[in-house]
């Protein structure tokens, strides 16, 4: 089969929003156009939420957060099991499953590319896929074919370690057995894989992990003149140009009258950046600890700063209720510290002024969540990425994107797959602060050569290699082998 008339479905709870998996859709579509030859009109979107846009048809079912999800996630270790929990999980299934079966036959799909079908937290539309699979195969049918994309999976995550018996019947569909291809995004995963499939016995591993399965890094492209700036005056940040429509971000989300209170200033003010979602994963906390403790150091060195911590990704994404956990945690280290701060650390969530991309509605402005690292960057900024866990990183590579230098804890994947890149990246172990590393941060942040050095071996290692051409290469040797 040519590759550029294959007709492409892509499954995913949101799809062209700030999650990292959006985010990893949106750099296929765009690796796939621009050089696998794939027209844009063969590629279709099945999903809960969406902005406006081409192919793509929505339905609650697969809404991660909604009733049904919530409910099943809910019982999902509980020994006291609800004498329906079982029907409902059939029926709702059941109800995604048909959804399933009129998107492919519609749209003729060739393939169908599932996003995170192997994590319980989309248990329905993931044993959906499963059971829509599991109907063609008992048909002897072949296609559309089922390329599931391996971002994240019960088999890494301790909270799902302890299903009940009846979410055990529909596990055998998460990820399940009907696979055609795997893409990882990091390499751990192919070893998880590899462990469960063995368990499972029904394909052939060696051909399988061979030929039908990738591990694809999460990539960034560049989007903005950086080599330019190479040359310019040693005084001057290398960050990207200020666009217009931002230059009043920093009033909207509040800063500024948080300063005015404090008879402060932006000049006198470091600003971090924590460019995610608030999870309790991503380990806000320390990055709250982090700015406490760059406050402190910058007023021992005789050079007192306020310190603005700018939370910029959404919350309630996972069921809890960890941003209020941060406003508590915030209130007990001004008590720890007495107040030695003077109330000189902000914490601000920017999420009710941010949106994956600009709008105007009624007379308020909300900006692009990926361009929020610019406007930090071009003030001298920080972004601050002590993660526990992560399949990747693509937030991390969002702000490198953007000239910010960024300070994280070294989680396992990062160990395994990106340290051996060559990013210049201050760095913690289990979210430890020492000195050292506040040290070395408090010299990124005053030394501009220093931070502009930076800036450029960590741009010139993302363009050189995590460009979307990767994905490019790694998907078209998939593609062949799935269609040969």
């Amino acid at each position: 089969m040519n590759l550029s008339n294959i007709k492409i479905g892509i499954i995913h709870s949101v799809v062209g929003k700030n999650d990292g998996v959006s985010i990893v859709i949106d750099q296929t579509i765009e690796a796939m156009i621009k050089h696998m030859g794939i027209r844009l009109g063969n590629i279709y979107s099945l999903a809960a939420h969406a902005p406006m846009r081409f192919n793509t048809t929505l339905d609650d079912i697969f809404w991660h957060n909604n009733d049904a999800n919530r409910y099943i996630l809910k019982y999902f270790s509980d020994r006291k099991i609800p004498s329906d929990l079982d029907a409902f999980i059939y029926a709702n299934a059941s109800y995604a499953k048909r959804i399933i079966e009129k998107f492919v036959h519609e749209n003729n799909i060739d393939l169908l590319i599932v996003h995170n079908g192997c994590h319980p937290s989309n248990f329905v539309y993931a044993t959906a896929v499963g059971m829509f699979f599991e109907e063609l195969r008992n048909e002897n049918k072949k296609m559309p074919l089922y390329l599931l994309w391996w971002h994240d999976s019960h088999l890494e995550r301790t909270r799902f370690e302890k299903p009940n018996n009846i979410i055990k019947k529909y596990l055998k569909y998460i990820p399940g057995d009907f696979v055609d291809a795997i893409a990882f995004i990091n390499s751990e995963q192919e070893k998880i894989a590899e462990k469960y499939y063995e368990k499972q016995g029904k394909i052939d591993e060696k051909m399988f992990f061979k030929e039908k399965t990738v591990t694809i890094p999460n990539t960034c492209s560049v989007q903005w003149d950086w080599r330019a700036k190479m040359y310019l005056d040693d005084a001057s940040i290398i960050a990207p140009p200020e666009d217009h429509y931002n230059k009043n971000f920093l009033e909207d989300i509040g800063l500024i009258d948080e300063l005015k209170k404090r008879n402060k200033t932006l000049g006198n003010t470091v600003l971090l950046l924590q460019h995610t979602r608030i999870v309790h994963r991503k380990r806000i906390d320390v990055s709250i600890d982090f700015a406490f403790k760059l406050q402190k150091l910058f007023k021992e060195k005789n050079n007192p700063k306020t310190v603005a911590l700018i939370v910029s990704g959404h919350s309630g994404d996972e069921h809890d209720e960890y941003k209020q956990h941060l406003f508590n945690y915030m209130k007990k280290k001004f008590k720890i510290q007495n107040n030695f701060s003077e109330n000189n650390v902000i914490l601000l969530f920017a999420e009710h002024r941010i949106l994956p991309e600009k709008e105007v509605i009624v007379d308020k402005k909300y900006y692009r969540f990926a361009d929020v690292p610019a406007i930090i960057a071009k003030y001298g900024g920080m972004g601050t990425y002590f993660s526990e866990v992560e399949g990747y990183g693509n937030n991390l590579l969002e702000m490198i994107s953007m000239g910010l230098p960024v300070v994280i804890n070294k989680y396992p994947v990062y160990k395994s797959d990106i340290e051996k890149l060559k990013f210049k990246l201050p760095a913690s172990e289990n979210a430890r602060l020492p000195d050292e590393l506040m040290e070395e941060c408090y010299k990124i942040l005053t030394d501009i050569q220093l931070r502009n050095d930076t800036i450029i071996n960590n741009l010139q290692v993302l363009e050189k290699k995590l460009n979307h051409k990767v994905v490019a290469a790694k998907l078209t040797k998939l593609f062949q082998n799935l269609f040969k």
